[in-house]
């Protein structure tokens, strides 16, 4: 079985995606274990009968919580989109058996079988 130039180009290009995809997630798993480390080492160091360094631990954790909801929610939302532009290129490439359109006569009523 042969396949067309298109199904072969739809299927590199679809391996390419999911390559990058999980190298997103790599790189976004060592981003936040570079962030947990900082915020480890921030408490370790930090002097909490301090107020102005407890207002900046929570200036941070604050921060740092919406911000990533924030991607988070975004990174869904593209996933998301980008798995519905994928499906309706999939779609649209499918075969679909094509029904030819019988003419009617009018003179003769319409037997379905």
């Amino acid at each position: 079985m042969t396949e067309l130039p298109w199904d072969t180009a739809r299927q590199n290009a679809l391996d390419r995606v999911d390559r990058s995809e999980r190298r997103f997630r790599l790189f976004v798993i060592l981003l936040i274990a570079v962030e947990v480390f900082f915020l480890v080492g921030f408490v370790q160091l930090a002097e909490f009968s301090n107020r102005v360094h407890v207002l900046i631990f929570w200036s941070t954790v604050s921060t740092y919580t919406l911000m990533m909801l924030g991607l988070a929610i975004l990174w869904g939302h593209v996933s998301q989109s980008t798995r519905l532009v994928l499906k309706a290129i999939d779609l649209s490439t499918r075969k679909v058996p094509v029904e030819t359109a019988h003419a009617s006569d009018p003179a003769r009523p319409r037997q379905d079988r």
